[in-house]
């Protein structure tokens, strides 16, 4: 009989010096061509993340750089990881920021002092791992809360995409996010939902 546990991961910070900049584009490339295959090809499209999005490299690159200066909780504060299966395969990857992106502006301006959040900028898995990556997107939202909790934060905000009959606002939901409020972004009318998490 087979186990369904998952096997541990190993969560190491993200560096520069191992090119993990690099592997978060990889990981957003690895699911374009699945995105495609269960209905949500609007989420991010059908060419390649590099191709479509030169800058893509370099935001990861800025997001690891910020999160290797290990800055205290401020405007500066950053975190990005990298999640390991226990034969060593990258399987996901983290970022938390103190910052949200523009285009959710209309549901969430700038820093709040009164009711300060992190960012959860990236989470996303490597479609290329196979079984190796089952439950790693669950263990880092795990993990998240626990480094949100040691900057004494206690809200944690995302945005996702909300096409596909809402599938990935229901998976956060299922992870005890709670919707905030819809958006829609940039010339292509980007369908997206903003939710968070009080710790």
């Amino acid at each position: 009989m087979s186990s369904t546990t998952t096997p541990p991961l190993a969560i190491r910070p993200a560096t520069i010096a191992a090119s993990d900049h690099e592997l978060l584009v990889d990981f957003q490339e690895s699911q374009i061509p699945w995105l495609s295959t269960v209905g949500s090809a609007d989420q991010w499209g059908t060419k390649s993340v590099r191709e479509a999005n030169p800058a893509v490299t370099q935001k990861a690159r800025l997001w690891i750089e910020r999160s290797e200066q290990n800055a205290p909780w401020g405007s500066e504060w950053c975190r990005a990881s990298i999640a390991e299966s226990s034969s060593g395969v990258p399987v996901a990857g983290l970022v938390l920021d103190s910052k949200a992106p523009a285009y959710v502006s209309s549901v969430l301006p700038e820093q709040d002092e009164s009711d300060p959040f992190v960012y959860l900028a990236y989470l996303i898995s490597n479609r290329d791992a196979g079984e190796e990556r089952k439950g790693a997107a669950a263990a880092l939202i795990g993990f998240a809360k626990e480094q949100v909790k040691s900057t004494g934060v206690k809200r944690i905000c995302v945005d996702c995409f909300r096409g596909n009959d809402r599938k990935l606002v229901r998976y956060y939901e299922s992870q005890g996010f709670k919707v905030l409020e819809d958006f829609t972004a940039g010339e292509k009318e980007w369908q997206g939902c903003v939710l968070e998490m009080r710790l």
